[in-house]
C-alpha cells in the first residue's frame, strides 16, 4: 500500500533515494551532539530517519529527540532506539510556532529547501535554539536557496561555518554571536 504524499505550496517533490544525508553528515552530527553534551535535539525533515537514529544514539539517557516531517517515510522505529522520542507529522513552521522557545541545544534542518519556506522556517528555528546552541543545515553548497540562506544568515549576528560533504552537498553550522 502506497502512502499518500503530502505537499505544500513549495514542496511538491516525489521522494528520491538520494535525499538521505551522507554518512559523513551523520557522523559529524553525532559527534557534535556528543561534544556539546546536547540533551534536547530536533530534526526538521526526518525522511527515512537515518540521521535521526544517529542523533538519538548520541543523546544521554535523559535526552530528548523531536523530529518533524510533513510525510512519514520512516524506515526505523525511532522510539525503540533511545531516550524520549517525539515524531511530529506536520508542516515545520506551524509545528514550531506552537513550541516553547529556547528549548533545543541542537537543531538539524534538512526539509523543504525552497526560499519561500526556509527563510520563515529559519526565523522559527532561532526562536527555539537555546543560547549557545548549534543549528546545522544540510545541502548548503548544492542547493541554491539553502546556500542563499547561509549568505543571508552570515550577514546577521551569527557565525556560519560551511563544510563540503562527500557528495558535495554541504553542511553548515550556525551559532548566534
Amino acid at each position: 500500500m502506497n502512502k499518500e504524499i503530502v505537499t505544500t505550496k513549495t514542496f511538491k517533490e516525489i521522494p528520491m533515494p538520494w535525499w538521505t544525508s551522507e554518512i559523513d553528515v551523520y557522523d559529524l552530527i553525532y559527534s557534535l551532539i556528543k561534544m556539546t553534551c546536547a540533551k534536547n535535539v530536533m530534526e526538521i525533515g526526518v525522511f527515512e530517519g537515518y540521521t535521526s537514529v544517529k542523533m538519538i544514539e548520541a543523546l544521554p539517557k535523559d535526552g530528548k529527540f523531536t523530529g518533524i516531517d510533513i510525510n512519514d517515510y520512516l524506515k526505523h522505529d525511532l522510539k525503540s532506539i533511545g531516550p524520549e522520542v517525539d515524531f511530529i507529522l506536520g508542516e515545520s513552521i506551524k509545528v514550531m510556532q506552537a513550541m516553547k522557545p529556547k528549548q533545543f541545544d541542537f537543531i538539524f534542518v534538512d526539509g523543504d529547501h525552497h526560499w519561500e519556506n526556509i527563510l520563515p522556517e529559519f526565523k522559527e528555528v532561532v526562536k527555539l535554539i537555546k543560547p549557545g546552541g548549534v543549528i546545522a543545515y544540510h545541502d548548503t553548497i548544492g542547493i541554491p536557496d539553502v546556500k542563499r540562506l547561509m549568505q543571508h544568515v552570515s550577514k546577521l549576528s551569527y557565525n556560519v561555518i560551511s563544510f563540503k560533504t562527500s557528495d558535495n552537498r554541504g553542511l553548515s553550522l550556525i551559532q548566534k554571536l
